[in-house]
């Protein structure tokens, strides 16, 4: 077994992205615009997949299951926490955990959770297969089948879209 085809673990993909949110990201009740988020959760899941699919361009299949649990104000920081939780023969889905926190007093909040799905390009811009996910925990083996589940909801949404083309 090549070295590009030993399962990996999920910690190894675990990437961060930190930012003060400013007045130009909000909406006029001083609240940041959930696209804003969703563009920095992207860009989070985004480098978590790229690290599993070392060596592969990634793009982006979907962003789903975003779920905001709370506003983030101008002026707080925001944390965003990225790890890969399930891998396909080509494609790599990422856990989003996003943080807020006031400057003065830092009392972190948990925000946002959502899942993206990428997949992993070759040279041509097909896709590509990637190392397979470290399963050795029976906390990895309940990640794996909660990412299964989510991924069977995917496939029924895109056969769904494709269908009403």
């Amino acid at each position: 077994m090549s070295e590009h085809q030993k399962p990996r673990h999920a910690r190894d993909s675990r990437v961060s992205l930190a930012i003060i949110t400013e007045v130009g990201q909000a909406n006029p009740y001083g609240n940041i615009h959930g696209g804003v988020i969703l563009r920095l959760a992207d860009e989070c899941g985004a480098l978590a997949a790229l690290r599993h699919a070392e060596g592969h361009e990634i793009t982006t299949a979907a962003i789903d299951s975003m779920t905001f649990l709370g506003p983030i104000h101008v002026g707080e920081r925001i944390e965003l926490i990225a790890e890969v939780t399930h891998v396909g023969r080509t494609s790599v889905e990422s856990r989003i955990d996003i943080y807020a926190e006031p400057l003065p007093t830092p009392t972190r909040r948990h925000v946002a959770i959502g899942y993206g799905l990428y997949v992993a390009l070759d040279e041509q811009g097909k896709p590509a297969p990637v190392r397979p996910l470290l399963i050795e925990s029976d906390e990895d083996r309940r990640r794996e089948a909660a990412a299964k589940a989510r991924q069977a909801v995917r496939l029924a949404r895109r056969a769904e879209a494709q269908h009403e083309l």
